[in-house]
């Protein structure tokens, strides 16, 4: 497909657009049918209640607004859009890629009769359905005409996204035209800086690739550790990162759920929706993702001298501090941080290797260790620091070793400082060292939650050091 995003381009920037048509099917064997194509077995109906207030009955659809219909010999889902709702499936999913193919009918309904063309998909989606609409808190990649990627908040959630307030200005350039003179929208732009877009704020696509009236489009969703990659027909068109909903007075993570698709006054039908698990983030999508905290905001200082009372030392070797930078000397050794337990968070610091592979690590979610070092490697992960091309792959600095290989090291030469971040949310686990993300991985043993932090002290005779070593919880 021709790239031809003009003004658009001169505005934001190609690059930042995201404007990369992506090969993102993998082999067809890793791909599962969420629809048989013959009727809606696996899948729920929800729709809004006539006096939105009493709890939704599931596959209540008197007037058939779901239904599996023959489409130019081909069985699909047709949705009227007469009544708000959604299909759910029974199962829910957490970590995955999901795509679906849709087509627009030519029926529209009171309400939105005379805007765009609208429906969605909800994903990650949890709780009981709105009575007022049949859908679930989750994350939407929405389906709607000059709109398809959009973001908006279901049920009160809300995420973060790189982006610029919609502006008079840049407005001509987006396809997207709000619908209200209340609407606040934010339009999605690469490297821009971080903002949380609350309920009342839309997250749009800075460019639009949808195929014209009549044909089908694949739109899709990458979800990976808290990152949110929307796809159309091939072309990334926005991604955000965090979302999260409200359980009283905190903030959760919305970290898996169930898929609908969604009626919302148009008629619209879907075919080949299709799901693959994912265990890492696939490398295609590697430089698309973000950090999950845009700046240094939050963030506590492990190495600065009020910490320094709660850091132990377990087995041989020691580290010492001076002007802020911790040296390893012995081992093999743990200097842990005791101040406290950590669950899910972004770690960042600086690391320098004084002479070639030189050895080292960084732990995490370990238990209180006792005097045995040990107790780190089996009860915990570990970023590995050492060797940048050695013989096994998950030797290699980034990695989280020894269960999964980064795909480069990426560091700089020996004696130059490097810059590094861990997150851990849940299960989930990514490395970027120098800001490129070299390592994703999904603990499927699912070994450790919580536990302390800890670097490593090796006695092979060479000299790492750290510096700047902070965290900052995630919800």
């Amino acid at each position: 497909m021709k790239n031809t995003v003009s003004p658009l381009c001169a505005m934001f920037g190609a690059a930042a657009l995201g404007v990369i048509a992506l090969s993102v099917h993998a082999a067809d064997a890793l791909w599962k049918p969420l629809f048989n194509g013959r009727n809606l077995t696996g899948w729920d109906k929800f729709l809004a209640s006539p006096n939105a207030t009493e709890p939704l009955a599931a596959n209540v659809d008197p007037k058939g607004v779901f239904s599996v219909t023959n489409l130019d010999g081909e069985n699909v889902i047709h949705v009227t859009g007469e009544v708000y709702g959604a299909i759910t499936t029974r199962k829910e999913f957490t970590n995955f890629h999901f795509r679906v193919q849709f087509k627009w009918g030519f029926q529209r309904w009171p309400g939105r009769a005379n805007v765009a063309r609208d429906s969605g998909i909800l994903y990650c989606g949890i709780g009981q359905p709105n009575p007022q609409t049949g859908w679930l808190t989750s994350v939407e990649n929405n389906v709607m005409e000059k709109g398809v990627g959009q973001w908006w908040s279901v049920n009160g959630a809300i995420i973060d996204v790189e982006g610029e307030w919609i502006t008079p200005e840049n407005e001509l350039y987006v396809p997207y035209k709000k619908e209200g003179r209340g609407e606040k929208n934010i339009v999605w732009k690469r490297g821009a800086p971080r903002i949380t877009a609350a309920p009342a704020n839309g997250i749009t696509p800075p460019f639009d690739v949808e195929q014209v009236f009549g044909n089908w489009n694949t739109a899709e969703v990458v979800f990976w550790g808290g990152q949110c990659i929307h796809i159309l027909n091939g072309h990334v068109n926005l991604l955000a990162v965090n979302p999260r909903y409200k359980d009283g007075d905190l903030w959760r993570p919305l970290t898996h759920g169930k898929i609908q698709l969604q009626s919302e006054a148009a008629e619209v039908f879907y075919r080949k929706a299709e799901m693959r698990h994912l265990d890492e983030l696939p490398a295609e999508f590697l430089s698309e993702a973000v950090s999950p905290t845009g700046d240094e905001q939050g963030f506590a200082t492990l190495l600065a001298n009020d910490a320094l009372k709660d850091w132990k030392q377990c087995g041989p070797g020691k580290f010492t501090i001076a002007n802020g930078v911790a040296s390893a000397e012995g081992g093999m050794g743990l200097w842990w941080y005791a101040g406290r337990q950590f669950t899910n968070f972004v770690l960042r610091g600086e690391f320098v290797q004084e002479q070639d592979i030189a050895d080292s690590g960084v732990f995490v979610r370990f238990p209180n260790p006792g005097n045995d070092p040990w107790n780190a490697v089996k009860q915990g992960h570990e970023f590995e620091i050492g060797d940048p091309n050695p013989e096994k792959p998950t030797w290699r600095t980034g990695s989280i070793y020894p269960f999964k290989a980064s795909s480069k090291a990426n560091t700089k030469p020996t004696g130059q400082w490097n810059e590094f971040e861990m997150v851990c949310l849940i299960h989930d686990y990514s490395v970027r060292i120098n800001g490129q993300l070299v390592t994703t991985w999904t603990d499927l043993t699912q070994r450790s939650l919580a536990g302390y932090i800890g670097l490593q002290n090796y006695n092979d005779g060479k000299l790492v050091r750290f510096r700047n070593l902070r965290v900052k919880d995630l919800p």
